[in-house]
C-alpha cells in the first residue's frame, strides 16, 4: 500500500528521465573536463544496464547486478564532483571487504569491512560526507535498519540503532530558552520498554545520534519522556536548542532544526543516523547502501548454495527481508544517485 511519502517521491521513470538529462546537462568538471566527462557519461550509461538487468533478474542474482550499478554510480559521483582534483576523481576498488560469510550463522552476522583506500572512501569524499570508519567490521544486522526501506521487513531479531524519522515542529519558551519540538520513529520497544524504568537508557541510545546533541526532554520537566503511538509504532517527542531570536517564525525553527537531520530523499524525507564503528560522526545512508548490497553481492557470488538456501521464500527466515530490500533498491540507488550527482556538481 503506497503511503504519503511514496506519493511524495518521484517515479523511477522520472528519475531516470533526470539522469538521462544530466548526460548533457551536468555542470562542473563532469562536463568541461573531456576525460571525466567521457566517464561520467559512460559510467551512467552502465549504472542504468545493470539497473535494468537487475530489474529482470531474480534474488539469486539481482544483488549483484544492483550493487554494479550503484558502484558505476560512484564513478560518475566522483566524476561529477567538483571537490575532486588532480586524479582523485578516478577511483578504482570497491573498497570494502568482507568476513564471517558463512551464512549458516546467519544473514545479520555476515560482516563488511571498509577499507582505507577504493571506491568507497573516494565517494565518500567525492559528496563531502564522512567515511565509513577503515577496519571497522560491520554486521549486516547493523546496517540493515539503518537503512529506511529495510525497516517495513526487519531481520529477525535483530537489535540496532535504526534510522530515526525526523520531524521537526514547533518553536518553545522554556527557561528562557528557544527550543524545536521534534518528532523521532521508530524507537526501538527494547529502549522505551528500558527507558520506562530508567530514563538514562534513553540517554544512552539517543547518544550514539551525534546530531542530537543538547536534545532534552521536556525543557521544564527533563524528566519527563514523551511518548506517541504513530500507526502502531513508538514515535519519542523531544527538544533540540534554538539559536533563534524569540520573535523566530515557526519555519525558520524547522528549517534550524533540519539541519540536523539528512535529507534522505527529498526535502521532506528527513532522517538521523547514527555513527557506527568508530565514527564520530553520523553515517551516510548512500554509504550504508553501498556497504550492504556489497555483502549481498559478496554472498550471491561466493556462497551460491548458502545464498540459494537463504533466499528460499519457502524455508528461510530472511528471504522476505532480503527480497523486500533488493526490490526497493531498484528504485532508491538511482534517486540517490541523482540527488547526489546534482550537489556534488551543482546542477
Amino acid at each position: 500500500m503506497a503511503t504519503w511519502r511514496d506519493l511524495s517521491l518521484p517515479s523511477r521513470r522520472e528519475v531516470w528521465r533526470d539522469l538521462r538529462g544530466l548526460r548533457t546537462g551536468v555542470v562542473g568538471p563532469g562536463r568541461t573536463n573531456p576525460d571525466r566527462s567521457a566517464v561520467f557519461t559512460a559510467a551512467l550509461e552502465q549504472a542504468q544496464q545493470f539497473m535494468e538487468a537487475a530489474e529482470s533478474a531474480g534474488p539469486a542474482t539481482r544483488p549483484v547486478q544492483i550493487f554494479y550499478s550503484l558502484s558505476q554510480f560512484g564513478r560518475a559521483i566522483s566524476a561529477a564532483s567538483s571537490a575532486l582534483s588532480g586524479e582523485d576523481w578516478l577511483v578504482k576498488g570497491h573498497g570494502i571487504g568482507t568476513k564471517n560469510l558463512d551464512v549458516r550463522n546467519g544473514l545479520d552476522c555476515v560482516q563488511v569491512v571498509p577499507h582505507e583506500n577504493g571506491s568507497l572512501i573516494g565517494v565518500a569524499r567525492a559528496m563531502g560526507v564522512p567515511p565509513l570508519a577503515a577496519k571497522s567490521k560491520l554486521s549486516l544486522g547493523e546496517l540493515w535498519p539503518l537503512i529506511p526501506e529495510g525497516q517495513s521487513v526487519p531481520l529477525a531479531s535483530v537489535r540496532a540503532f535504526p534510522a530515526l524519522n525526523f520531524h521537526a515542529g514547533a518553536l518553545v519558551h522554556r527557561n528562557g530558552k528557544r527550543w524545536c519540538r521534534v518528532s523521532l520513529m521508530p524507537i526501538p520497544p527494547e529502549v522505551k520498554s528500558a527507558a520506562d524504568v530508567d530514563a538514562s537508557a534513553l540517554k544512552d541510545f539517543l547518544a550514539h545520534y551525534p546530531s542530537l546533541s543538547g536534545w532534552s526532554n521536556t525543557p521544564d520537566v527533563p524528566d519527563v519522556i514523551q511518548w506517541q503511538k504513530q500507526g502502531g509504532i513508538d514515535s519519542l517527542q523531544i527538544y533540540l536548542p534554538s539559536n533563534l531570536e524569540a520573535h523566530a517564525q515557526a519555519e525558520e525553527g524547522v528549517a534550524e532544526a533540519l539541519e540536523r537531520a539528512t535529507l534522505y530523499r527529498g526535502p521532506s524525507d528527513a532522517y538521523v543516523f547514527p555513527a557506527l564503528g568508530g565514527m564520530t560522526e553520523s553515517v551516510h545512508p548512500f554509504l550504508v547502501w553501498w556497504a550492504v548490497l556489497f555483502g549481498l553481492s559478496i554472498l550471491a557470488r561466493y556462497e551460491p548454495a548458502g545464498w540459494a538456501a537463504m533466499i528460499d521464500i519457502d524455508t528461510s527466515g530472511t528471504a522476505n527481508a532480503i527480497e523486500n530490500l533488493l526490490e526497493h533498491a531498484i528504485g532508491v540507488i538511482p534517486h540517490l544517485a541523482l540527488i547526489a550527482i546534482k550537489d556534488v556538481s551543482g546542477s
